[in-house]
């Protein structure tokens, strides 16, 4: 089968992300010796300035880590909690009958510059100011425009952006103005990243950064106070766990819709029963169990201080999910997008690592001090008493974002991560599902075609489908919207095997700018 990526291949380690500069810089980490987790710290940070519409310091990661000496696998909630004046009294006071998609009320405190620190402080064996330096040297020197920030620039979003948010066309340019390979510069950045190479993730929070960065969302009329960004801590907690295709799946538990995930393959493999082997992508089988997972996704991540879900991935569960199978629609929301990376290094160690501003550019509200353009994380709740997911101060908001890793008895086979909001679960779904029920190899699985459905009546279908699964898809009810051969919408899949013997097989998405790079 041709491929648009070649599947790199490595007994050193690998790092795929959705930039090559990121996928560069952690391969460098690997190939110094530092584990997953410093490549990934290193990746992250050169996301942030690489892709600044999808990422960024003013913004959340949440992503799993598999410890290659104990086999454990942890999950890491870098996300940040709703400021305590964030209530719906407050927003309807504000003039909003429903909750902003954009601007300063939709910004919540910010979790990824923490979850470096902490992650590091676990997992890692560098120090923070050697895994941030290639970041703030990017971000001083500038990263060349390339054909999907272009695009994005020329785009409708970001005119709409500009029209109302000039402080982010002093940033990043009017409107198409941008040509192909120009270079971005932030100073702004790279001074702040020297900062928290100088000072941790202390001035971020409570130090310099910190004043200057509640200075200027203050002036926008952000609701976040110093009390809210000093108390912020990053979460470690055990992920969710499900059976599929004779491994075990593990994916981040509330607030993260990881168990949407966890949910469509512990249905898919509890189906399996009778014929003993997983059958292959069929949408007549598949929109009914996401229907099901969705609808539980809702429910069990409206509080993310509730009890956890771990008993809905049990045996009996599932196959009482799958005798019950509703065809009723899930709620949702219109979602954003994200920047992702993967890492295994030579020990065996795994990251799967996703961080985003939400929707691109996030608030669109920019700290020109700091050189950051703030989330809108909260633009995913509601102020209405009924809301799917309702605004609670002081809370971390429901996530998007959505790692997976996958472990067999050698330890951690896959690490797999994808943009794309509430299509995630979906897209790596179907990629494990075109890997271990079709046979494909972990580059062709990523550029099979696949479809996705967030809600309501329509399913969006990529052209290169079979023929079938439109026919499928509407005698089950549904609408079809086709999307093109190679859709953005279907997200950027991520993702790096471990054999038995060690090798490494990396994929990447063409249809992003993901890229795979070596430790050779």
């Amino acid at each position: 089968m041709f491929v648009h990526r070649p599947i790199l291949m490595s007994d050193a380690g690998i790092v795929v992300s959705g930039h090559h500069k990121a996928s560069e810089a952690g391969a460098a980490v690997l190939k110094a010796g530092g584990n997953a987790m410093d490549a990934a710290i290193a990746a992250s940070a050169t996301l942030c300035v690489a892709i600044p519409h999808m990422n960024g310091l003013a913004g959340d990661a949440i992503a799993l880590y598999h410890d290659a000496a104990t086999k454990r696998v942890t999950a890491i909630d870098g996300s940040g909690r709703a400021p305590a004046a964030a209530t719906p009294d407050a927003i309807r006071g504000a003039g909003h009958a429903a909750m902003p998609k954009r601007g300063p009320l939709t910004i919540s405190v910010f979790g990824l510059v923490d979850a470096w620190e902490s992650s590091l402080a676990r997992f890692g064996t560098r120090s923070l100011p050697s895994l941030l330096e290639p970041a703030a040297a990017l971000a001083a020197s500038g990263v060349p425009v390339d054909l999907t920030f272009q695009t994005f620039l020329a785009g409708p979003v970001y005119a709409a952006l500009a029209a109302d948010f000039p402080a982010l066309v002093a940033l990043y340019g009017a409107p198409g103005q941008r040509p192909l390979g120009e270079r971005v510069r932030n100073p702004a950045l790279a001074r702040t990243l020297r900062a928290i190479i100088d000072g941790g993730a202390e001035t971020f929070y409570r130090g310099a950064i910190a004043r200057a960065l509640l200075a200027d969302l203050s002036a926008a009329g952000a609701v976040m106070t110093a009390e809210d960004l000093a108390a912020h801590e990053t979460g470690f907690a055990d992920p969710l766990r499900v059976d599929f295709a004779g491994r075990r799946l593990h994916a981040a538990p509330p607030n993260s819709q990881g168990l949407a995930l966890a949910l469509l393959a512990g249905q898919y493999d509890r189906g399996r029963a009778a014929s003993g082997r997983l059958s292959p992508m069929d949408p007549a089988e598949y929109l009914p169990i996401k229907e099901t997972a969705f609808i539980h996704r809702a429910r069990h991540t409206r509080d993310p201080d509730g009890p956890r879900p771990d008993s809905l991935l049990e045996a009996d569960a599932l196959d009482r999910m799958i005798a019950e199978r509703s065809t009723a629609t899930a709620p949702h929301r219109p979602a954003g997008d994200t920047s992702t990376m993967v890492v295994i290094d030579r020990w065996g160690n795994a990251v799967s690592w996703v961080q985003s501003l939400f929707e691109e550019f996030g608030s669109a509200v920019v700290s020109p001090e700091t050189g950051l353009v703030a989330h809108n994380r909260l633009a995913l709740q509601g102020i209405e008493p009924d809301a799917p997911w309702p605004l609670l101060p002081g809370k971390r908001p429901f996530h998007t974002l959505c790692p997976a890793l996958l472990e067999n008895e050698h330890g951690c086979e896959i690490a797999i991560a994808t943009p794309g909001d509430h299509g995630q679960p979906q897209g790596i779904f179907q990629v494990l599902l075109r890997m271990f029920a079709e046979g494909h190899h972990i580059q062709a699985a990523i550029e099979a075609p696949r479809l996705r459905h967030d809600g309501g009546s329509t399913v969006m279908l990529e052209d290169r489908a079979p023929a079938a699964w439109a026919d499928a898809i509407r005698a089950a009810g549904y609408d079809v919207s086709s999307v093109g051969p190679w859709s953005r919408l279907m997200g950027g899949v991520n993702a790096i095997q471990r054999r038995a013997d060690g090798l490494l097989m990396a994929g990447a998405d063409p249809r992003r700018a993901s890229y795979a790079v070596t430790a050779d």
